[in-house]
């Protein structure tokens, strides 16, 4: 089947192309699947003459003479859409999807909202509390870092849309684990504020984004291994810094620092 002859059937397969490897990077995928899944699909298209580029801010598609630069605006992790994604192509690539079948699937889950923010500020809190588990705490200190990590995510939403939102969200993050967890200890004396302020941190830490890092940097992908690895560290040294100016904030008003 020869397919770069021109019509609106080739703009719209290449179009698939390019949105499936858009949600792949934008949701956690590595580079190395963001390109494979785009070749699975053009393969199933019948497409021929297919380069795919990807980095974390760019996916460069080429099908022949034709050229398509999609921007990457922002990235988080939701594996719910990956696996959907990810399952379209290789529907795609068998043969049991046609392209307005792709389609329609793709913008289902691009619309999908994923889950709701209370369900995420419930699972950032258990999360928090578990992790404070780990670091020495008891009951009283399960109990304040789950409150905390309830709050750190409920702020993150109004950072969502700022440019470097993530990152000033990330030391939002860590002054107010800093602040509260000093703060409550000093009216009622809940057990470890180390283990709290661990604790609470813990869910901003970037490390599915340092494993995909070094996932990229091992399949070559070095100019994206490095780039997320970057990202990475400068995302863990907002929360430090933001936990940095709580101890200072608490300890010029009367505080200790721990």
């Amino acid at each position: 089947m020869e397919h770069l002859s021109g019509g609106a059937d080739v703009a719209l397969e290449i179009d698939l192309l390019c949105r499936a490897a858009q949600l792949i990077l934008e949701n956690g995928g590595e580079t190395y699947r963001v390109e494979e899944t785009a070749l699975r699909m053009a393969k199933g298209f019948g497409l021929s003459g297919v380069s795919i580029a990807a980095l974390p801010t760019s996916i460069f598609v080429g099908v022949g003479d034709r050229v398509r630069i999609v921007r990457i605006r922002r990235r988080g992790t939701n594996t719910s859409r990956l696996e959907r994604t990810n399952d379209v192509s290789r529907h795609v690539e068998r043969g049991e999807m046609s392209a307005a079948e792709a389609d329609a699937a793709l913008r289902q889950i691009a619309a999908d909202p994923g889950a709701s923010q209370l369900t995420l500020i419930f699972a950032c809190g258990l999360a928090a509390a578990s992790f404070s588990l780990l670091f020495g705490g008891g009951l009283g200190v399960f109990a304040v870092t789950f409150v905390l990590g309830m709050l750190v995510q409920a702020v993150q939403p109004l950072f969502a849309k700022m440019e470097m939102g993530v990152l000033f969200g990330n030391f939002t993050g860590g002054l107010l684990t800093a602040v509260l967890a000093q703060s409550i200890a000093s009216v009622i004396p809940y057990g470890s504020v180390n283990a709290a302020i661990v604790g609470g941190i813990m869910p901003l830490l970037s490390g599915l984004l340092m494993t995909t890092a070094m996932r990229d940097t091992m399949y070559g992908d070095l100019i994206s291994g490095i780039t997320r690895v970057v990202e990475a560290l400068l995302l863990a040294a907002s929360v430090a810094l933001g936990v940095y100016v709580g101890l200072k904030l608490v300890a010029m008003m009367g505080g200790a620092l721990l």
